[in-house]
């Protein structure tokens, strides 16, 4: 029976909650939890704007369209880039998730710390646009926060590295708000980028984002603990011939240097504009590794020694900011300190 009026209430009344990432959106459900997780791409008709695919199914025609057909990712950075079709993927995605297609849904949406006003003016229309009567924005880290589980309302500093598609989020939260940040544009992306870079420069094969990303999920490690290996297939730039290599995860660790000093480089820079009595709590406690730019093997280690300090690695990096948001959305009417988190809210 009580699923029943949980299904009946998220019918006439739905609320979600949107972590709209660079790479992937993932929609929680009041009353069900993550219901969808799909990359955040669109593929439509370059004549008549009709939308032809949204999410995985988008994805895999990157890099593989004609004048015809448009695929793209309308988020760059974590911020919307372009939102018309931002819009038009929401709007698919709602269906997906809403059956009810004339309600008009309560809307908790995930932005970048350092999203600027603009950019969550952005994110709020690009919710209204698909039918919310209520929008609250909370920030990436916060979410994340909660999402691990930890207790944010409380007067003790909690450090938090979530790495997504786009941007990685380092900050401190305490007493329910951010004490100090550091957002950059240094994520997964730009590992993937870095990787292809890489092996044009060394084998002189050009690949794509997508070999660059298998090779980092297969065989990626940035400590130095794996010795890996992966046959991949490609163009050779100077002899104009296909040909085989092997990439090692020695390749990967070398890759990816740059990218892993950036991160640890803002890192220190939090913990140097923080109180000293936050950093003393970060120290004791250690810092929270999540996002799924997180996952790639060796990255705590190789923090901990760059910067000193103990990271522990979240359950479900992926999730933490969706999750986050949710537990958010399913207690802002039955307790007030969680209104304390949102950063802006549009009726």
């Amino acid at each position: 029976m009580r699923n029943f009026f949980r299904n009946l209430l998220n019918f006439f009344k739905p609320e979600i909650a949107v972590d709209l990432g660079t790479s992937t959106t993932l929609i929680y459900l009041k009353g069900e939890g993550i219901v969808l997780r799909e990359a955040s791409v669109i593929a439509i008709d370059a004549s008549t704007k009709d939308v032809i695919a949204v999410g995985d199914e988008a994805k895999k025609m990157l890099g593989k369209t004609h004048s015809g057909l448009i695929a793209k990712r309308p988020i760059k950075d974590g911020v919307i880039h372009n939102l018309e079709y931002v819009q038009m993927m929401l709007a698919e995605f709602r269906k997906k998730v809403i059956k009810n297609f004339i309600a008009n849904p309560t809307m908790l949406m995930a932005v970048p710390s350092g999203a600027n006003d603009v950019e969550r003016k952005a994110t709020i229309d690009a919710a209204k646009s698909v039918g919310a009567n209520q929008v609250y924005l909370i920030e990436e880290p916060v979410a994340s926060a909660v999402g691990i589980g930890l207790n944010v309302f409380e007067p003790q500093g909690h450090m938090i590295v979530d790495i997504g598609g786009g941007t990685s989020e380092i900050a401190i939260i305490s007493l329910a708000g951010v004490v100090a940040k550091q957002p950059i544009r240094v994520a997964g992306d730009e590992m993937n980028e870095a990787i292809a870079d890489y092996i044009r420069r060394v084998y002189n094969i050009a690949i794509d984002e997508n070999i660059a990303e298998e090779i980092k999920i297969k065989i990626g490690d940035v400590y130095g603990d794996q010795n890996d290996e992966l046959v991949i297939r490609g163009w050779e730039v100077f002899s104009r011939k296909p040909t085989e290599i092997v990439v090692k995860s020695s390749d990967v660790k070398e890759a990816l240097k740059g990218v892993i000093d950036s991160l640890a480089q803002a890192i220190r820079k939090v913990l140097d504009m923080a109180e000293p009595s936050v950093v003393r709590d970060v120290l004791e406690e250690g810092i929270y590794l999540t996002g799924g730019g997180s996952t790639i093997r060796g990255l705590d280690k190789r923090l901990e020694e760059e910067t000193g300090v103990k990271f522990i690695r979240a359950e479900n990096p992926y999730e933490s900011v969706a999750r986050g948001a949710g537990i958010v959305l399913e207690n802002i009417e039955k307790n007030p300190e969680y209104k304390k988190l949102l950063v802006a809210a549009s009726r």
